[in-house]
């Protein structure tokens, strides 16, 4: 039995060794970006609010990027667990292939729409100038970014989790060393403020895409030679799962532009505790996004390997811990949120909006991880739809409508609340989807 085969063994071990890496890789990163956070506040609430409203098209950038991922972790995963392990190397290539080019197209195209896209979503004209600041730079480095991403899940989809656990966790500590030396100048540099922050990421991406590539191939999941051979089948296989995973996590994004836009009515700095508190909620949720990027491969493999009843047990597993979890995490949001917050921006109203959506969508927590769950395992099972049907319905007929009709009546806390409310409901909905899902399957 290969060490990576998450076909055989103790499922929870299974689950806890895929996942574990991935915890530090992602609850680095995640820490980097809040502590990265702490430092704009430093330099104003002004610098806070523009970099909460980059967030939306930074968050579509890498949902299109996380399609494609999602997409190759789905079919690498089923070639491993079927024995074809002949076609692995040549899906990898093409997956790297496929997201470098949509990335240096789509960073093209939004870097020519900046300014018009922050005009329309509210952003005032004097914070304009910081946006471009981060963005010019930010933007050349999203290939280098998702090449990163790409080369974790194909070595994921193989059942090797530990070297991009390792290489992220090693990228984010490089990347927190140079936030400060460039945002406040250290060392006789020049103060370069979001630019600085932008720009350390840049160089960390560099060197984590050149470190990650030399890993898989090492590990033989790419090919050089006939690099190109049969790309369009590949690509064609890998968007089979990833555009619709690409819609699905677009809905996200372009969801939180309007519900952006919905909040800079109320002013740059609910904006600028909006996005400190989003900061400090990805840390807390960072296991869970941990969880749901390893469930897919451990229920693709088994999946190819038609082991139902292990994927069923791996994903009640999911399930399970994910509640326990929501609820460990949210109490001491719910509790501390307001000194959390005023670490990174002392403004009084700063700390008023964060700590209220501290305190009230912490609660769906431990739901929103099942949705996670059910999401990444339709997508593992080569069945992409249901997940976008589910984002769809969360962000679009449930989040948003709620959110505008709650805003009318009681402000931005409506919108905090929208978002509770929608979480829980399509957690469960999720819930009960998958559980039918797996039903079916057993009975044919």
């Amino acid at each position: 039995m290969s060490k990576n085969d998450l076909t055989q063994g103790s499922v929870p071990i299974a689950l806890a060794k895929l996942t574990a890496p991935m915890v530090m890789g992602v609850s680095s990163s995640i820490l980097v970006q809040t502590l990265e956070m702490g430092f704009i506040g430093q330099l104003s609430t002004q610098h806070v609010a523009a970099i909460t409203f980059t967030f939306p098209l930074t968050m579509i950038i890498t949902s299109i990027a996380l399609g494609i991922s999602i997409g190759t972790s789905s079919v690498i995963a089923r070639n491993v667990g079927s024995g074809h392990h002949d076609e692995v190397a040549r899906l990898g290539t093409h997956s790297l292939i496929l997201v470098a080019v949509s990335m240096v197209l789509l960073s093209i195209l939004a870097w020519m729409s900046i300014d018009l896209l922050f005009v329309a979503i509210g952003a005032p004209v004097e914070v304009l100038p910081h946006i471009h600041s981060y963005l010019d730079i930010y933007l050349v480095g999203t290939v280098l970014f998702t090449i990163t991403m790409i080369g974790g899940s194909i070595m994921r989809a193989n059942g090797n989790a530990n070297i991009p656990g390792v290489v992220m966790t090693i990228g984010a500590l490089f990347n927190l060393a140079l936030d400060p030396i460039l945002i406040f100048g250290w060392f006789g540099l020049p103060r370069l403020e979001l630019a600085g922050a932008a720009l350390a990421m840049t160089i960390t991406r560099l060197l984590t895409a050149v470190v990650m590539l030399w890993f898989v191939y090492r590990g033989n999941m790419i090919q050089i030679h006939n690099f190109l051979s049969g790309f369009f089948a590949s690509a064609r296989r890998i968007l089979h799962v990833g555009l619709p995973a690409m819609a699905t996590q677009l809905i996200g994004p372009v969801n939180a532009l309007f519900i952006t836009s919905m909040l800079a009515a109320h002013g740059e700095i609910v904006v600028a505790g909006f996005g400190i508190a989003g900061r400090i909620e990805a840390v807390a949720a960072m296991v869970l996004f941990a969880l749901s990027g390893s469930i897919g491969p451990f229920v693709g493999q088994n999946w190819g390997a038609q082991k139902l009843e292990r994927v069923r047990t791996g994903v009640r597993t999911s399930y399970i811990f994910s509640m326990v979890y929501g609820l460990v995490v949210a109490l001491p949001l719910i509790i501390f949120g307001a000194d959390i917050a005023a670490l990174i921006d002392a403004d009084p109203v700063v700390v008023k909006t964060a700590a209220f959506y501290l305190a009230i969508v912490p609660w769906s927590y431990g739901l929103w991880g099942v949705l996670m769950m059910a999401s990444a395992s339709f997508n593992a099972l080569g069945k992409p739809l249901p997940s976008t049907m589910l984002s769809f319905t969360r962000m679009i007929l449930i989040y948003l409508p709620l959110a505008a009709v709650l805003n009318h009546y009681y402000g931005y806390e409506g919108i905090f609340v929208a978002s509770l409310l929608s979480n829980a409901l399509m957690g469960i909905a999720g819930y009960l989807w998958f559980k039918s899902q797996l039903r079916h399957m057993s009975i044919n």
